[in-house]
């Protein structure tokens, strides 16, 4: 009979053990209102209890030592195989939320670049129990890192993934290793309300300077254009002095127009001796008479015209006529008068 009592002490010792060391350290904190550990499903969180890794090697950690486990990981994921086996990596997160270490400790965890491993086992801790805020600013920046890492799957079988996609999905979806995540709000909600600040891309600095190469280039064509205009400016007013010169030189007649005029002269002259020959035939003293009034008539005709248009120049010949329309347009384009 004392056999089958040391027997059933045995056991009920050896359940007392498992159940202390199942339990949540007694200083900790609720977290999103209720035990740590309930954050793994229950099923799970059973599993986990069962394996051999969990026993032996989990047993008495503490923080520090839980650092030296947490190396010797090699690949992350939930369960696996047909009796559901936890991987070590989900061992260690129950016994994260277990032990409930500080949270700088957590982000030494996660800044740490040398082990990648424990890199991803600090931001799915992280992830469980932190905070919006938290899990935004401290997991954003692990978009950065593109190192490979291996996951077990259900089936047994290794996938390769990388660090930003295994942050990627901890922040966009709700269950992730075979755990429930925290519902998380969007970012974009907690910019608008001013609680996160928005988010700076790592190519900020590539932007500035594209936009910068790109603002000076506008600057320089900018500049080429404006000196352009000045040089076309500057060639119509020499264009410009050259025509006002020309009409000068043609007595205050355009270029264009002298050549007209000459042959409207000539032509007038040639009219002038052909209408006396028109009537020589006429001999009568009354033919003689009509011949000598009209001759009259134009020569004083012509004379009154030459008087009139002095008059009109305020006695100024056709040469100051053309120097003053020369010089009042030189002073329209800002150049110096000609001088009379």
């Amino acid at each position: 009979s004392g056999q089958p009592r040391q027997a059933k002490g045995g056991v009920e010792r050896q359940r007392q053990r498992e159940i202390m060391a199942n339990q949540t350290d007694p200083l900790a904190s609720l977290v999103h209102g209720t035990n740590p550990q309930n954050l793994i499903e229950n099923v799970v969180k059973q599993r986990i209890y069962e394996q051999m890794y969990w026993k032996e090697e989990c047993f008495a950690l503490t923080p520090e030592s839980l650092l030296e486990k947490a190396v010797e990981i090699r690949c992350v994921g939930g369960t696996h195989g047909g009796q559901r086996k936890a991987t070590k990596f989900l061992c260690l997160v129950l016994k994260l939320l277990q032990l409930q270490p500080d949270k700088e400790i957590i982000y030494e965890f996660i800044s740490n670049e040398d082990f990648k491993y424990v890199r991803v086992l600090g931001a799915f801790y992280l992830r469980l129990v932190g905070s919006p805020k938290e899990i935004y600013e401290y997991l954003e920046p692990l978009y950065h890192d593109f190192r490979k890492i291996r996951k077990l799957c259900v089936d047994g079988t290794y996938s390769v993934v990388h660090i930003d996609e295994a942050v990627q999905e901890m922040l966009t979806e709700t269950f992730m290793y075979d755990t429930s995540l925290p519902r998380l709000p969007y970012r974009h909600t907690l910019v608008s309300v001013g609680r996160l600040k928005p988010r700076a891309s790592a190519l900020q600095d590539e932007f500035e300077a594209v936009r910068k190469k790109l603002e000076e280039k506008k600057a320089k064509m900018e500049e080429e254009q404006r000196r352009k205009r000045e040089e076309n400016l500057e060639l119509e007013k020499m264009e410009a002095a050259e025509r006002a010169a020309q009409v000068y030189r043609n007595g205050g007649v355009p270029s264009g127009k002298a050549g007209r005029h000459e042959d409207r002269g000539r032509r007038d002259d040639l009219g002038e001796n052909k209408r006396p020959r028109s009537g020589r035939g006429n001999t009568s003293p009354e033919g003689r008479g009509t011949h000598e009034r009209e001759a009259k008539s134009r020569r004083t005709g012509g004379s009154t015209s030459e008087r009139t248009k002095e008059g009109d120049g305020g006695g100024q010949s056709k040469e100051d006529l053309a120097i003053q329309e020369a010089n009042a347009l030189r002073a329209k384009l800002g150049l110096k008068p000609l001088r009379m």
